[in-house]
């Protein structure tokens, strides 16, 4: 357990970023998977056909991340002025895109994370979202579109 902490914590970190778009609520998810792999961990036997520690900790942080957007969705349009407003970078360029990524489903922010950042086979990110293939699909090509359009 504490390899695959050392190995994969920053990795997931980032994943979560991508996904929440926020730094520190990335390492809260994190830290929370972590914990939440630990209860399981003796029903985790590495050494088994299946059995793929670092695969239930990514399904857990997109999982967690997931969840998060959806929280954040429901404040939004329950209760506009508590939003977030964003973070910037002081490039234009770079916050533009961000904030298109932003606008984006919580499924198609985690798909793209998942194919492009994790380079995950479509079958592989189905799995871990727990949907089938063909919305993999849809959800990659109708998020591509989207942020095409915007950023043209």
């Amino acid at each position: 357990m504490v390899a695959l902490f050392r190995d994969r914590r920053a990795e997931m970190v980032r994943l979560a970023h991508l996904i929440t778009g926020s730094n520190p609520v990335a390492e809260e998810i994190v830290q929370e998977a972590f914990l939440r792999l630990r209860e399981h961990w003796p029903t985790i036997d590495p050494s088994l056909d299946g059995h793929n520690p670092g695969g239930y900790l990514r399904t857990i942080v997109v999982n967690a991340a997931r969840s998060h957007l959806r929280r954040v969705d429901v404040e939004r349009r329950y209760a506009p002025a508590l939003a977030d407003r964003g973070t910037t970078t002081g490039d234009p360029e770079l916050d533009e895109t961000w904030a298109a990524v932003c606008r984006l489903s919580e499924r198609q922010r985690a798909v793209l994370a998942l194919r492009f950042y994790e380079d995950l086979s479509e079958v592989e990110i189905a799995r871990i979202l727990g949907c089938p293939v063909g919305t993999v699909k849809s959800s990659v090509r109708r998020g591509l579109l989207r942020l095409r359009r915007e950023l043209s």
